[in-house]
């Protein structure tokens, strides 16, 4: 795993490409050699994508990934992030007015104990003008969602890899990195940096569509428009019943010559204001439910250069199909944190991957009995041979399927070795001491070494699986990020 990632969104920023890259290799490598760019190229107008694809073949660290189409400046950082790899993240824009020789000042500060930290821009390289705009923009959404934004603080921050992971399960399709960041919490501080002036150009960002955008966001992280828009039916109503006392007092002194016109404007009021704010704000929630519920993809990758995080022996290329990875041990042995970590290698190489585990299973074919535990080894035999008939289906289909469940019968074991070409096999073998480490719902507490062949409820043995093609004896000093790695190459020289 490489020390440090940078995911950098790309848009009209072909002449500055070449310059980006160099600056921050320049002050990446005075941290460490071992890091990747992942450049996301939001389907630019321009050339960004020819220079992006350039500086991928100068430097394997450099890594481009084109959208489909324009999705959007912070959808385009989400699929940065989602195949970003590093121990720490740094989200930066392609302008330059972000100075990548900030990146060691944030990643030392990250060290002092920190999982996020933003780059705080007291000093902007812009007109008074723009950075009006900026404040106002930042003004309006803290009022609006409910927390606070700060306008100093931009994109530009270094995250823990832990925020990255936690980031990646926040799918709602309006996006926004520092809003997202304030959901999750975690420890964050910011630190004084210069901005620079922009490489080229100038921005897109408008005060209206600063404005649209705030106003989008706070309707997608908070309820007040909803109290808005109340305040402001009432306000209408209020407004209309002095209007109405006013008529009223025209119609006594004589002064009002058309009968029953007061009552009838006083209504219209009274009923237009209350139901055009209140059901006009209701129509724009309503919206943002029906793009969530439609959960259509938050952005399509076009295409995408090979990942510098996986060396030539343990790359996987595109034209491997129809394997499955199934992953077996007991409850608590990291099955299926192993399998994400193996899936997200995959993914980044351009896999198309799928993830199945045991909650699946049930999920896709029910229980045999209400109480799983009791219903037999015939039963539980004929549900393992479907999940592993589904396994296969998806895989025929193009599709990489990573599978963890607790056991293995030998049964579906020897069917899958003769049915599915690119079978692999992992089994973790984990001691019962460490079982019980890592054991919140006290599962193993009442068993004794000998006695783990009926654990957790199992009416079945529990035993090892004959001959994997990898058996992982418990060592504390490997990490998942090297059970994945070796998962990869042993895949890889099978397969291959």
């Amino acid at each position: 795993m490489p020390i440090l990632s940078v995911v950098i969104p790309v848009y009209g920023a072909d002449s500055c490409v070449p310059e980006l890259c160099k600056r921050l290799k320049k002050s990446l490598s005075s941290i460490t050699q071992d890091f990747e760019i992942i450049l996301v190229e939001d389907r630019s107008p321009d050339t960004s994508w020819l220079k992006i694809v350039k500086e991928t073949e100068l430097d394997s660290r450099v890594r481009g990934i084109r959208l489909s189409r324009n999705f959007g400046q912070h959808r385009a950082i989400t699929a940065g992030l989602d195949i970003a790899d590093g121990d720490w993240v740094v989200v930066m824009d392609c302008d330059l007015q972000d100075p990548p020789e900030a990146i060691p000042e944030l990643y030392n500060k990250a060290l002092e104990g920190y999982h996020i930290v933003m780059a705080s821009f007291e000093k902007r390289k812009e007109s008074g003008a723009r950075q009006l705009i900026s404040k106002v923009f930042w003004l309006m959404l803290s009022r609006l969602a409910g927390f606070d934004f700060d306008f100093k603080n931009g994109n530009f921050r270094i995250m823990s890899s832990l925020v990255v992971q936690n980031f990646r399960k926040y799918r709602e399709q309006l996006r926004l990195l520092g809003g997202i960041n304030n959901l999750m919490g975690f420890t964050k501080c910011s630190i004084k940096i210069e901005r620079h002036e922009r490489h080229f150009g100038k921005s897109s960002y408008t005060l209206s569509k600063l404005v649209s955008i705030a106003f989008e966001i706070c309707m997608a992280y908070s309820d007040k428009p909803l109290k808005i828009a109340v305040g402001i039916g009432l306000s209408l109503s209020s407004l209309s019943v002095i209007v109405g006392i006013y008529f009223i007092y025209l119609q006594f002194t004589g002064s009002l010559e058309v009968p029953g016109w007061a009552s009838l404007i006083v209504s219209t009021y009274l009923v237009g204001g209350l139901i055009l704010a209140s059901i006009g704000v209701l129509g724009y929630y309503l919206g943002r439910i029906f793009d969530e519920v439609k959960n259509r993809p938050l952005y399509l990758i076009e295409q995408i250069t090979p990942s510098p995080l996986v060396s030539p022996k343990n790359f996987i290329p595109s034209q491997i199909k129809n394997s499955v990875i199934w992953i077996t041990g007991l409850s608590g042995s990291g099955k299926s944190t192993l399998a994400k970590e193996v899936a997200n290698r995959l993914r980044g190489t351009g896999e198309k991957v799928v993830m199945l585990d045991g909650d699946k299973m049930r999920e896709v074919f029910g229980n045999v009995k209400e109480n799983s535990a009791n219903h037999g080894k015939s039963a539980r035999l004929d549900l393992a041979m479907q999940y592993a008939k589904l396994c296969r289906l998806i895989a025929s289909q193009g599709t990489t399927v990573i599978c963890s469940t607790i056991s293995m019968f030998c049964e579906v074991q020897a069917w899958n070795r003769e049915n599915i070409p690119g079978y692999f096999e992992i089994y973790l073998k984990v001691p019962l001491t460490e079982l019980r480490r890592r054991d919140p719902k006290r599962i193993y507490q009442r068993f004794d070494s000998g006695e783990l062949k009926n654990v957790a409820g199992l009416d079945l043995e529990v035993d090892e699986p004959q001959s994997p093609d990898i058996l992982f004896e418990f060592d504390s000093t490997l990490s998942l990020s090297d059970l994945a790695d070796e998962v990869i190459n042993e895949f890889n020289a099978k397969i291959l």
